[in-house]
This record gives structure tokens, C-alpha cells and sequence, in this order.
């Protein structure tokens, strides 16, 4: 076995805190009220710049990029299967963490209801499509895998708080959490970072076009006895298809597993050290920090 080293759970939250300081910086960007080209190309060009050429420079950095490390693979049906179920669940989680009745699914969903079909096409695609494609390639290609390299447990954990400490929601941080475990847990059973994207386009689509309408079922709603009863069950539901699905998926991929990919983690000890240190490092501090004060300010602006 190689000699464990922890570089990578220094250098990542320093690359993270890059994509946090963008992120913030770029909610100050104005590109106008009116649905155009221009605001399209606008916020394109954003975000590519706040995700994707971050994550290629530092993959670059690092030497020759791996796809196939980077979920670059195709996916099983059955995968397709196990995203519909995992969003379904996402949303209610999030639906019963109460986020949604705050989010900033609610400003879209106000220009849903004056816009023609390119305006909610542009809605869909910047805040839906996008967003999925782009975070996923940061957080589950990138940081996840990175973080992977010493142990499932603690890339998912802390590949999830880093996803929810990006949204700068004090309020939302639990849910976004659980999301972020769920898209690492579906990136982990499919091996392809394209199943997470569909989980994470789905659950967009979820919160922004069903925003108004849960609001005001719950504001006119004489009891939330009701509503919570709605979402714990299909909760519960889909939580069992989507765990059903990937223990199939699993026992597929544990068939069909290349020697090459049946290598030896760290010991247990060797990761819980790594774990600590991860969190107690310089970098994810300081993503902390900024995460907790970019979330104070949005409260008060």
C-alpha cells in the first residue's frame, strides 16, 4: 500500500473557497429585468467561469485529467430509474425541512407567472439546467473525487458540507446537506456523473415550478397535519425505491468491476485522521467563515 498522504485535504477547500468568493461576487452582477440573448450569453459565461474553468485549472494543475475518475461514463437505464426516485426525495426532505417556503426557488417562480415561453425557458435553463450540470462537475466530480481518494464516508460528508455552505443559507444549510448527500450517494452507486445531474435537474425543476403553489397551500391550509403527512410518505416511498434500485446497482456493478478500480483504501484510523484534519485545516475554516458571513449579509439585504 502507498504511503497515505493528505494533500488533497488541504489544497480542496482552498479551490472550494475560490468557487465560494466567485459565487458571492457574482450576485452583484445586474443583467437587466428583460429576457434577451444577451442576459442568456451573460449569465452562461457566469457560471462557467464561477464552476467549470475553476475545476479544469485545478484538474490541469494536477496533471493529465481522467474522465473516467470524473463520472465521465455512460449510465445503466436503471440509473435513470434510480434519479427519478432520489430527486422525488430530495424534494420531500427539503419540502418537510421547511426550505422551500424560503428559498430563492420563490423569485423564479414570481417570473414564471408574467413570462412568455422563452422566459421560462430561460428560467429552466439557467436555474435548473445549468446549475445541475455545472455544481455537479465542481462538487461530485471534483471535490468529491478528490476527497474519495480516502474513503466513501468522509468524501461524502465533506464534499456535502462544502455543496451547502456554497448556497450561504444559515436557514436552508441542513437541507442543502442532505441534498448534497443524496447526489454524492447517487454519484457513488452509478459511477456516472450524469445520473447526479439528472437528480439535481429534476429536484430544480421541483422547487421552482412547484414554489407558489406549495406556498400557498400551506399559507391557506387550516392544518400542515396534511401536508406533512403527504410528504413524509412519498418520503418514505421513494427513499425505498431509490434504495431498492441502488442495491440492484451495486450488485451489477460489483459483477462487472475492473481490477483496476479494486484498490485499498487507507485503514479506518488513517481516515478519521484525515477527516479531522480536513476540518480543522486552514482552507476549509476559512470556507466556513466566508460561508457564514455571505449568509449574514444576504439575510440583511
Amino acid at each position: 500500500m502507498t504511503k497515505f498522504k493528505l494533500k488533497g485535504y488541504h489544497i480542496t477547500p482552498v479551490f472550494c473557497f475560490f468557487i465560494y468568493l466567485f459565487v458571492f461576487l457574482s450576485s452583484y452582477i445586474k443583467t437587466g429585468e428583460e429576457y434577451s440573448v444577451n442576459r442568456f450569453l451573460i449569465m452562461l459565461v457566469v457560471q462557467l467561469m464561477i464552476f467549470v474553468i475553476p475545476a479544469i485549472i485545478y484538474k490541469r494543475i494536477q496533471g493529465p485529467i481522467n474522465y473516467r475518475e470524473l463520472g465521465v461514463a455512460p449510465f445503466r437505464a436503471s440509473g435513470l430509474i434510480l434519479a427519478v426516485c432520489a430527486a422525488i426525495t430530495m424534494f420531500s426532505a427539503a419540502v418537510l425541512m421547511g426550505l422551500d417556503s424560503r428559498s430563492d426557488a420563490g423569485g423564479f417562480s414570481a417570473d414564471l407567472t408574467q413570462t412568455s415561453f422563452s422566459g421560462i425557458l430561460y428560467v429552466v435553463v439557467i436555474y435548473c439546467l445549468l446549475p445541475a450540470i455545472f455544481e455537479e462537475i465542481t462538487f461530485r466530480s471534483v471535490i468529491y473525487g478528490e476527497y474519495r481518494k480516502f474513503g466513501i464516508p468522509g468524501a461524502v460528508l465533506l464534499s456535502s458540507v462544502l455543496f451547502a455552505l456554497m448556497h450561504f443559507s444559515l436557514s436552508g444549510f441542513f437541507t442543502y446537506f442532505t441534498c448534497g448527500v443524496v447526489l454524492a450517494l447517487v454519484y457513488e452507486v452509478t459511477r456516472s456523473i450524469f445520473v447526479s445531474m439528472i437528480v439535481h435537474f429534476i429536484y430544480n425543476l421541483l422547487s421552482v415550478f412547484s414554489y407558489r403553489i406549495l406556498n400557498d397551500a400551506a399559507e391557506k391550509a387550516d392544518s400542515l397535519i396534511p401536508f406533512i403527512f403527504v410528504f413524509a410518505s412519498l418520503l418514505l416511498l421513494f427513499l425505498f425505491f431509490s434504495l431498492s434500485r441502488a442495491q440492484r446497482l451495486l450488485e451489477l456493478y460489483a459483477q462487472t468491476i475492473p481490477e483496476s478500480e479494486n484498490g485499498e483504501y487507507p485503514k479506518l484510523t488513517e481516515r478519521l485522521r484525515a477527516l479531522l484534519i480536513s476540518v480543522v485545516s486552514p482552507g476549509f475554516v476559512l470556507c466556513i467563515g466566508f460561508a457564514f458571513i455571505a449568509g449574514i449579509m444576504k439575510i440583511k439585504q
